[in-house]
């Protein structure tokens, strides 16, 4: 499929989603409330996959679609485990030549696009500000540097559980999740991600009650 067709083909796919309405802020997966506020028409560089699938659960859970363009590895069930609906998750694993043009066209449809390990100019980042600016979603650019970026997650102090301590089966990851937004001290939290049970959590609280039966 050329790159004109493939872009043809998000558009109708997405055109039940024109004229979606403008909103303030995005909802945040509850592990980030008070540690980072997302606001649209932003980009958010991550380090991270499972930093991606954090700050796509959010907006998912609210009922809004995310793309996510250029990830040929992403891992669908993991980010439903992070509360990411797949019905309304958009993959374009090989954007080709032409990803600029791929991406500038979802988000004129998408509230949420991931953009994968692609190498952004100072110039193309500005035509994308100028896009979100009018369509109000965000950009997650995930293991890609980014101009003027609204704020910058990472992962600090991964350590995994499991069999003989990781060497075996590995059941659940903690590690501290650093912000840092440009002039401002970056914030930190510890976190499972996930714990022994699957679930995604701050590392200080107890797990989620399941119901058995």
């Amino acid at each position: 499929m050329s790159q004109a067709a493939l872009i043809d083909d998000l558009r109708a796919k997405m055109r039940e989603l024109e004229g979606r309405p403008q909103v303030s802020s995005m909802r945040v997966h509850p592990v980030l409330e008070g540690l980072l506020e997302v606001q649209p028409g932003q980009v958010y560089t991550v380090g991270a996959a499972s930093l991606a699938m954090l700050l796509m659960a959010g907006p998912s859970v609210q009922g809004q679609w995310a793309a996510v363009i250029g990830a040929t590895d992403f891992g669908m069930q993991a980010a439903q485990a992070f509360g990411v609906a797949l019905e309304r998750t958009v993959l374009v694993p090989d954007p080709g030549a032409d990803w600029l043009s791929v991406t500038a066209a979802l988000i004129d449809v998408v509230p949420v696009v991931v953009v994968a390990g692609r190498a952004m100019a100072s110039r193309d980042a500005q035509r994308i500000a100028a896009r979100l600016h009018e369509h109000q979603g965000i950009v997650i650019a995930w293991d890609t540097a980014w101009p003027r970026a609204r704020a910058h997650l990472r992962l600090t102090d991964v350590q995994w559980e499991g069999t003989d301590r990781g060497a075996g089966h590995l059941r659940a990851r903690r590690a501290t999740i650093e912000v840092q937004h440009p002039g401002r001290p970056s914030r930190r939290r510890e976190l499972w991600l996930p714990d022994d049970h699957g679930q995604v959590r701050v590392a200080d609280e107890p797990p989620l009650l399941r119901r058995v039966g």
